[in-house]
C-alpha cells in the first residue's frame, strides 16, 4: 500500500477524495450556470448548495465562478460543430430578464444595492436531434431576441450555418412552428434543401387550448385526454391514407362536442 510521505495515509484515499473534490465543483459550475441564466440570486444559489453539502458557500465564491465561466458562452456560439445533427428543431422560450436600471439604492441592512426592472424577452433556441438510434439531443446554439422576427431567427440561423450545420454535413430536416417570420429564415439559409416539418407538439397545443373553451372544468377533464390521445393517434399513422382515416373519424367523434378543437 502507498502512503502519502505527509501525512501517513493512503494515497488512494487521497485519489478519492480529489475526485470527489473536483466532482463538487463541476456540479456547481453547471448549477451556476443553470441558475445565472434563470436570473436566480447568488443567495438562492448559496442556499441550495449549503444545504447540499452540509456547509456554506460564500456569495464571492460563486460570483468568482461565474465570471470564471461567462468567457465560455462566447465561446460555445463560435465553436465549429463538427457532429451535425439530421434534425433541428427551433422554439423560442419567453421569459422576463432582470435588466439594471442605473439607479441604486440602499436596502434595510445598508448595503447599496443595483436596482433591475422585468424585461420580457425571448430566447429562440437551437434543439439538435439525432436519429442514429442513440437518442441524443442538444442544444446547439441560441440567441436572446426580443421578439420572434425574421432578423432574430436569421443571426441564429446563419450562425449554425457558419458553424457547420449543413445539409452536406449530415442535416436533413427542420421542425419549426407556424410563424412566417421563422419559415423565412429557414428559407433564406437552407432554400429547398432540408425538409421542413411543422412541430406536432405546437398542433397539439392549440387543439388542447380550443378543448379547452369547448369543455372547460375538472369534469371534462377525461373527456379533454381522450380527445387529445385519439389526434395524437392521427400524427402516428404509418401511412397518410392511415392519417386521413384517422382525422375523418376523429372529426366525426368530436365536431358536434368540441368543434373549436376540430
Amino acid at each position: 500500500m502507498l502512503e502519502c510521505q505527509q501525512c501517513g495515509h493512503d494515497v488512494i484515499c487521497h485519489f478519492t477524495v480529489l475526485e470527489k473534490y473536483e466532482r463538487f465543483w463541476l456540479d456547481l459550475d453547471q448549477d451556476v450556470v443553470l441558475g445565472s441564466g434563470l436570473c436566480e440570486s447568488l443567495r438562492h444559489l448559496g442556499e441550495r448548495w449549503a444545504e447540499a453539502v452540509g456547509s456554506s458557500i460564500g456569495l464571492r465564491t460563486l460570483n468568482e465562478r461565474i465570471n470564471q465561466l461567462a468567457p465560455l458562452l462566447s465561446q460555445a456560439h463560435h465553436t465549429p460543430i463538427t457532429q451535425v445533427p439530421a434534425v433541428i428543431q427551433f422554439d423560442g422560450i419567453w421569459l422576463r430578464l432582470q435588466i439594471p436600471t442605473g439607479t441604486v439604492k440602499t436596502d434595510r441592512r445598508q448595503r447599496r444595492r443595483q436596482q433591475h426592472k422585468g424585461k420580457r424577452m425571448v430566447l429562440l433556441v437551437a434543439l439538435g436531434l439525432w436519429t442514429d438510434g442513440s437518442g441524443r439531443r442538444e442544444i446547439l446554439d441560441w440567441e436572446l431576441a426580443e421578439g420572434e422576427t425574421q432578423p432574430d431567427w436569421q443571426r441564429l440561423l446563419d450562425r449554425l450555418e457558419e458553424r457547420g450545420v449543413r445539409p452536406e454535413a449530415g442535416l436533413q430536416a427542420v421542425i419549426r412552428d407556424g410563424k412566417g417570420e421563422l419559415g423565412a429564415a429557414v428559407a433564406q439559409v437552407y432554400g429547398t434543401r432540408v425538409i421542413e416539418q411543422r412541430c406536432v407538439f405546437h398542433k397539439l397545443r392549440n387543439v388542447a387550448d380550443k378543448a379547452r373553451e369547448d369543455k372547460s372544468g375538472e369534469a371534462h377533464r377525461e373527456l379533454r385526454e381522450q380527445l387529445l390521445e385519439q389526434a395524437s393517434a392521427i400524427y402516428q399513422a404509418e401511412t397518410a391514407t392511415q392519417a386521413r382515416e384517422r382525422l375523418r373519424i376523429w372529426v366525426r367523434t368530436w365536431q358536434e362536442q368540441a368543434p373549436k378543437a376540430v
